[in-house]
């Protein structure tokens, strides 16, 4: 179990650094798998967060502050009723929540992905409300599954979002929206985190701290249409394993 999470975790820390988001999306539903849904989701929002605020102190020059508070305050509206849910939610209910989320997510950001190519964008920056739509999409994301990255990259694509500062403004409002929902989940929904060993807890710690190691040295080698492949491949495997799990957990 430790070695598997340890590589969910190299994987999703490696595209996190590269293009910006992916560790929700990749690594948590390998990580709901291995640990259970509850407490997987709960590993996803601590380690999404850490590895968001490591790579904060890289690219915080390029932050686009008014944005963040943006997304972060209606993120923050929707998390504590978003916890109070998932109270009486059961395990397979909750896995079929999450692999739903999961392809749905991955489905509209490809979908979306060709108006970037044909350079349209229907969503105009200047205008607020489709930042605080997305906030909150986010928001219940990262609490119901530890995912809040796809909401956000399909509003970048629609308002054509420069992908640089998207992908900054991205890491402190991903730290911010995962802590909530952690505190959330454990104040109000009797959350739990993984029982593991201290030294457990470490080399995870440190499996982050590689990854992302690991990312920066990738990140001016690689293609970004490559990586971005590798991320919807085993985004839809993992969402669609988790999903089938939770299926016949309830039949």
């Amino acid at each position: 179990m430790l070695a598997l999470l340890v590589l969910a975790i190299l994987v999703g820390g490696v595209l996190q650094r590269v293009s910006g988001m992916g560790f929700g999306l990749v690594a948590g539903p390998f990580i709901v798998l291995i640990v259970g849904p509850l407490e997987g989701v709960l590993f996803v929002n601590l380690a999404g967060a850490t590895a968001s605020a490591i790579i904060l102190g890289r690219v915080v020059r390029d932050v686009e502050w008014r944005k963040f508070a943006w997304l972060t305050l209606s993120s923050l509206v929707v998390t504590v009723p978003a916890a109070l849910l998932l109270r009486d939610v059961s395990a397979p209910a909750l896995e079929i929540t999450i692999g739903l989320f999961v392809v749905a997510a991955m489905t509209l950001a490809v979908l979306t992905t060709r108006l970037r190519r044909e350079g349209a964008h229907p969503v105009d920056p200047e205008v607020r409300w489709p930042l605080a739509v997305t906030g909150a999409g986010s928001g219940i994301g990262s609490v119901a599954a530890g995912i809040g990255g796809p909401p956000v990259a399909v509003y970048a694509v629609l308002s054509g979002w420069d992908p640089k500062r998207f992908a900054a403004t991205a890491q402190p409002f991903f730290a911010a929206n995962a802590l909530a929902a952690l505190v959330a989940k454990l104040v109000l929904a009797d959350a739990s985190f993984p029982s593991m060993a201290p030294w457990q807890w470490v080399l995870l710690m440190v499996a982050i701290l590689g990854s992302l190691a690991i990312g920066e040295v990738l990140a001016p080698r690689v293609s970004p249409i490559a990586m971005r492949r590798v991320l919807i491949v085993l985004a839809y495997v993992g969402g669609a394993a988790t999903l089938i799990r939770g299926v016949v957990g309830l039949l």
